[in-house]
């Protein structure tokens, strides 16, 4: 459920740690609840979370929030919009303790045309982004709310992080009433 990419995030590391291009690359802190990209923003920077989990969310034309993913390390934010030049189409908000590192989107541009190692884990992690989202859209028209609900709780469990019931039913497209009936009815009145 936890999205990472531990390879890009390895790569951030050696990158940071060489004198041709620590430079280009700094930290920054976010905390709980802080938004590190507001949707519609015009982003100057992209991101990789070098720690913590953060939240990928659309905010509907009727004030409702859907999550498209939890993001943790490696996990890369506001590429696409780098690479279309376009306002960011989601938010990212921090649910634990982030840091990130943040390259300008002149510098992305040319890290990924001057660093093959760069560019090859970026088209990896973005086509299996793309993959992950088909397939996450395809189980939820296959499969009742009854059948995924027992299986994303068990991820939960086996990840040892505690999301609210709000960011749940955000996360699977229906109200807090409906997850708690969903819950009550599977006889987990717990989380």
């Amino acid at each position: 459920m936890i999205k990472t990419n531990l390879q890009l995030r390895n790569l951030m590391e050696e990158l940071t740690s060489n004198d041709s291009t620590s430079s280009a690359i700094t930290l920054r802190d976010l905390q709980p609840r802080q938004r590190l990209i507001a949707q519609g923003q015009t982003l100057q920077s992209v991101y990789i979370i070098r720690s913590g989990v953060t939240k990928c969310l659309i905010t509907e034309n009727n004030e409702k929030d859907y999550i498209l993913d939890f993001l943790g390390e490696g996990e890369l934010v506001g590429e696409v919009e780098a690479i279309r030049h376009t306002k960011a189409t989601c938010t990212i908000e921090a649910i634990t303790p982030v840091t990130v590192y943040v390259i300008s989107g002149i510098q992305f541009h040319h890290f990924f045309k001057t660093l093959p190692a760069f560019s090859a884990v970026v088209l990896e992690l973005m086509a299996t982004r793309l993959a992950r989202i088909s397939e996450k859209a395809a189980r939820q028209q296959l499969y009742t709310l009854s059948e995924i609900l027992p299986q994303l709780l068990a991820t939960l469990e086996s990840q040892q992080i505690t999301f609210t019931k709000q960011d749940l039913s955000e996360y699977l497209g229906i109200s807090v009433r409906s997850l708690n009936r969903l819950l009550k009815e599977d006889g987990n009145t717990t989380l």
